[in-house]
């Protein structure tokens, strides 16, 4: 999610000219998309399983980067940054549901430190690298590369989906 936030604002404003005031809306409704979700997302987890609610994270991702492919106009960014903000939720907050289900309770601080240290580092990699990667291979490529980890994405949400509905 960092790897196309964090480019956002460079390819709107630096490549495509956007101004200031367009590329700030769109980063402010992707913020939003990011936290209001989680209103209602307990509820969506509680009612269809952890793992259903992050494999629809994990399309909306797959929007994302059909949507971001789709063009660089003011709608193309802004329902891909929607997009984003709440595939990352549904995705955030799925992930730290099922993480204290994944280790014994004498476990629980290294766990939770090398979820925490992975978790950011990738954030940090990701961020650190994405004006680069804007500016050497262009918004398509960005969203090209963007595709692998949606795959994994995809494929660990669909595992925990079916791991949860064998366990029932």
């Amino acid at each position: 999610m960092s790897f196309i936030m964090t480019a956002t604002p460079l390819t709107m404003h630096e490549v495509c000219g956007f101004s200031l005031t367009d590329t700030k809306h769109v980063i402010q409704s992707h913020i939003i998309a990011m936290f209001l979700p989680s209103v209602f997302s307990g509820f969506l987890m509680k009612r269809f399983g952890f793992g259903r609610v992050m494999a629809v994270g994990a399309a909306l991702y797959a929007l994302v980067v059909i949507i971001g492919l789709g063009g660089q106009q003011l709608i193309h960014f802004w329902g891909s940054l929607i997009l984003l903000g709440v595939g990352w939720n549904f995705l955030f907050m799925g992930g730290t549901a099922i993480l204290p289900q994944s280790y014994r309770a004498n476990e629980r601080f290294k766990a939770q430190a090398a979820n925490d240290f992975f978790v950011f580092g990738s954030q940090a990699v990701a961020s650190l690298s994405s004006g680069w990667f804007v500016f050497s291979f262009g918004w398509n490529g960005l969203m090209y590369t963007a595709l692998p980890f949606l795959f994994v994405a995809l494929g660990l949400a669909i595992w925990q989906a079916r791991r949860e509905i064998i366990s029932l």
